[in-house]
């Protein structure tokens, strides 16, 4: 059985790292200035003495001007001494930060504000960043009638700024632990943390409104010294906040409060008050999830399984290759079962079967449990057995015809064996309508990016994305069409099918153009749809899904036949009417707009008269057929040869005539409202030629093109002569 995985969630490979947009500023002691007749400063010993309570200060010059991009400050001193002080409560100076209007902010002057060691940490995030931004002097003012102190460092730290790598990894070092902590000594070094006392102390990692909605766990490398010492992490998101106790080893992050991390503003850790003693944290390293991509055939267990009562995803029972009764679900009394796997999304679903296939029963929700809300009964679900593919290796369940029996939905609820029989299936999976299904939430990664924007995809089943940050999907293909169940998943401003309760789907915009593939097995409402083409010389071919007016500049036809000069026939019309292709009279781009307009389904033919209407890239008009062609700047329609081979561009139809018309014409001319009749004898139909393969100067086959001189061969049947530089 083939499965295809086009990308797993990525294998951890090193460690990542935290950087920082903006540095940590440490003042340059040899700078400061003493102002005033009662302030001196000692350059070597770093000693501010005063003798007298105001009127004197030392500034720093270099940690002046805008200080709106930092987190703290943090001042590291010892030695002090106060004499005559004005209030016992205050040390003998505090920190002042004078703006250019003359407002001075902080005024720290009260001894609970330091530490004993003599650290002060000022969280700068309780201040205006537009006053931060403009801060003329930064000093250390005098607050008592004589004193000194020894100056050890002054600092300015930026917020925490993670920088997740290429493995979603995102790390917290020991330097980080030093720069944040309160009431605590931490070896910058090796993360040894060390508690004295039983005041409150905390690290708290101050952030700058930073997305964390994506981070799946967090773990914390410890090494414990003292038992109990640090109990807590929590997240912090304005005034939310979540803490998980005992989470030394780590812990996942809920979805719920995943939500809540979009604007994070802190990650605090909590040492317990009324305990002394050390703990070394050599890092802390916050997981990203990661989007899953996988094609169209998924292992029925990863689609997603849900608790009807909470719309959480659940844990499916998953039995395969082994002897059961009870293959898939969730709880033996299927009927009573709130938990189901939705299937709309899919074509059918396939079974591998080892012994007892035919006992093997699945069930879905009914129409009646959808209509009359019926549960708890057999009434409350469809049982259907797989039927045997003749020539295959499985057996299928059609979910078309699951969904025309319950009122549009195929909400699979579970599957088991008959009553009394086991069963051994050695795999069941589920083909997706999509070309790519996409799920989860986090990382969009390199690699996959690379894949989808490589890929010619029509489809992505996006609707198992759970991320609370909208991201933008790419494809090189500028039709393709995004599934979501929630709009705010991505960012996308086209082509996004939004999929509401009742199972139907709705576009806000759909832009297409032609030339690229394009389909869809749902219909939808679009709210405004349009679709480019270029049209011209004289005449082009045209196929539109959905109804729209013929643009200013160009006329519309649709064909009825040829006459007997072998002159198309047909009727102009202003209008062109869903998957029904005419012929444009016309030059240059056109726009056809629509909007309110209902996109159905793709059908499996799309016929107007006697043109026959392309979507899909590669589509060949059989022999004997016609397709309008261009030589000489002149149009027609040209008969493809028998044994010829004639590509189709997408938005495009070829002409194809009845048997009984016996028309054997090599051309057929075109001739509209004295438009004049145009005739053509080459085989090169209309629309972009594509490359279909590359060779060397020596013939052989190029995966892709080489420095150098390379040869295409077009899907005209033409080869150009290409340079590499």
């Amino acid at each position: 059985m083939l499965r295809r995985f086009l990308l797993f969630m990525l294998v951890v490979l090193g460690l990542g790292s935290a950087a920082r947009a903006t540095s940590r500023k440490t003042a340059d002691l040899s700078l400061v200035e003493p102002s005033g007749a009662n302030a001196q400063w000692d350059s070597e010993t770093h000693v501010f003495t005063w003798t007298f309570s105001y009127d004197g200060r030392i500034s720093f010059p270099d940690l002046t001007g805008d200080l709106s991009g930092y987190a703290l400050v943090v001042l590291e001193t010892e030695d002090l001494t106060d004499g005559n002080s004005e209030d016992d409560s205050k040390p003998g100076f505090r920190l002042d930060l004078l703006l250019e209007n003359n407002e001075t902010l902080i005024g720290y002057n009260y001894k609970a504000a330091w530490e004993t060691d003599g650290r002060l940490v000022v969280d700068l995030s309780a201040y205006d960043k537009e006053k931060l931004a403009q801060v003329k002097e930064f000093r250390l003012n005098t607050n008592s009638n004589s004193g000194s102190v020894v100056v050890k460092s002054v600092s300015l730290v930026p917020p925490l700024s993670l920088d997740f790598d290429e493995d979603g990894k995102a790390y917290i070092r020991p330097q980080d632990l030093a720069d944040f902590a309160n009431g605590l000594t931490v070896d910058a070094e090796t993360g040894k943390i060390t508690k004295r006392g039983t005041d409150a102390a905390n690290i708290k990692l101050l952030l700058d409104d930073v997305d964390l909605s994506d981070v799946a766990s967090f773990k914390v490398e410890c090494i414990e010294t003292t038992s109990g010492l640090w109990t807590t992490t929590t997240f912090r998101s304005n005034d939310w906040f979540q803490g998980w106790w005992g989470s030394r080893a780590g812990a996942t992050v809920e979805d719920e409060y995943r939500k809540e991390l979009c604007h994070a503003s802190a990650i605090e850790l909590g040492f317990e008050k009324s305990k002394e003693g050390e703990v070394t944290i050599s890092s802390i390293c916050l997981q990203k999830g990661m989007l899953t991509v996988s094609g169209n055939d998924v292992v029925l267990k990863d689609v997603p399984f849900y608790d009807a009562a909470t719309g959480r995803v659940a844990t499916p029972l998953w039995n395969v290759g082994k002897e059961t009764a009870e293959v898939y679900g969730n709880c033996n009394n299927v009927q009573a079962c709130g938990f189901y796997a939705d299937l709309d999304g899919y074509k059918e679903i396939r079974v591998y079967p080892g012994d007892g296939c035919s006992n093997l029963r699945f069930w879905f929700m009914s129409a009646k449990h959808f209509n009359e809300g019926v549960t708890g009964t057999d009434d409350a679900m469809l049982t259907i057995y797989p039927i045997p593919v003749e020539g295959k290796d499985y057996a299928v369940i059609d979910i078309a015809g699951i969904k025309a029996q319950c009122a549009g939905k195929a909400y699979l609820m579970g599957a088991k064996a008959n009553a009394g029989t086991n069963v051994t299936i050695s795999d069941i999976t589920a083909l997706s309508n999509a070309d790519y299904t996409i799920g989860g939430f986090g990382l969009w990664p390199t690699g996959m990016k690379e894949e989808m924007s490589a890929s010619g995809a029509s489809i992505v089943d996006a609707t198992g994305l759970n991320n609370f940050t909208p991201i933008a999907l790419e494809a090189a293909n500028p039709n393709c069409l995004f599934l979501v169940s929630d709009a705010s998943k991505l960012s996308n401003e086209k082509n996004v099918l939004v999929k509401g309760e009742d199972g139907t789907y709705a576009c806000a915009n759909l832009a297409l153009e032609s030339g690229y593939s394009f389909r869809t097995p749902y219909s939808f409402t679009v709210e405004a749809a349009s679709v480019k083409k270029t049209v011209g010389p004289n005449f082009g071919t045209f196929v539109s899904p959905f109804e729209v007016a013929v643009p200013d500049g160009c006329k519309a036809y649709n064909l009825t036949g040829v006459d007997e000069n072998n002159v198309v026939k047909g009727e102009e019309t202003a209008t062109v009417a869903a998957n029904k292709p005419v012929l444009l009279a016309g030059d240059g781009e056109c726009t056809f707009e629509a909007e309110d307009v209902t996109v159905e389904a793709t059908p499996a033919s799309l016929v107007n008269g006697i043109l026959n209407g392309v979507y899909e890239a590669g589509t060949t008009a059989p022999e004997g057929s016609y397709v309008l062609q261009t030589q000489d700047d002149v149009t027609a329609f040209y008969k493809v040869a028998e044994g010829g081979k004639q590509r189709v561009t997408p938005f495009t139809a070829y002409l194809a005539l009845p048997t009984a018309a016996a028309v054997n014409a090599k051309s057929l001319s075109v001739s509209f409202d004295n438009a004049g009749t145009t005739r053509v004898d080459d085989a090169a139909a209309e629309g972009p030629a594509t490359v279909e393969a590359v060779y060397d100067l020596q013939g052989r086959k190029l995966g892709t093109p080489i420095k150098g001189v390379n040869l295409l061969r077009l899907s005209d049947g033409s080869v150009k002569k290409v340079i590499v530089k």
